[in-house]
């Protein structure tokens, strides 16, 4: 069983970085097999169809990025330097696994269900961090919150709808354009500071 994980895992590191440079519809599962010197038979034992090896490289990204999110994010003394860690944290995985994360080349807007569930744990994933962000404003006496998953889940979303509304706005992709991150990641701080600021306790002097 280990060292059939070890395979699992050298697969995957060998598919991230065909997928990273290439694309993923421009890279083949004979060019992976080739690449570790396995038989195509072999690597289709692991993984049946490039799609269920590209949803494991994707998740393994992921929870690297989780990771390291959750450590740098730990690092922050207030919700507003917390929240910036975790943009341009974002951001620059994005930016590193640009080729690998637009998927639509190949599936359309439509995902596959193995890539929805995926899709699905990230995003839950993210809403952790951002409780995280949170968690911290608290401990700094910043603010109060009752109900911490459905506030950052409605950070989440809102966030989210910068992302929706920047693509709408010059695009009708799924996936922006590398020159439309900056404008992302610059309304989505201004976005995030005016809703840190939203949840500030207030001073009864400060209310008059």
């Amino acid at each position: 069983m280990e060292n059939q994980d070890k395979k699992k895992d050298l697969i995957i590191d060998a598919a991230l970085k065909r997928f990273a440079h290439f694309g993923l519809s421009k890279t083949t599962m004979t060019e992976i097999a080739t690449d570790l010197s396995l038989s195509k038979a072999l690597l289709y034992y692991y993984f049946p169809d490039k799609i269920s090896l590209y949803s494991a490289v994707l998740q393994s990204i992921i929870e690297n990025m989780d990771k390291e999110l959750q450590k740098d994010v730990s690092c922050a003394t207030n919700s507003q330097q917390a929240l910036t860690i975790c943009l341009d944290k974002r951001q620059d995985f994005i930016r590193k696994y640009y080729n690998l994360l637009d998927f639509t080349k190949v599936t359309g807007s439509e995902l596959p269900e193995g890539l929805a569930c995926m899709f699905t744990k990230a995003k839950d994933s993210e809403v952790t961090v951002l409780i995280s962000v949170l968690e911290i404003g608290i401990s700094a006496g910043e603010f109060e919150v009752s109900d911490l998953e459905e506030t950052a889940r409605l950070l989440k979303d809102a966030l989210s709808g910068i992302y929706f509304t920047v693509l709408k706005r010059h695009t009708q992709a799924f996936f922006p354009e590398k020159e439309q991150f900056d404008t992302i990641l610059m309304r989505q701080k201004k976005l995030g500071e005016i809703f840190l600021k939203g949840l500030m306790v207030r001073s009864a002097l400060e209310i008059c």
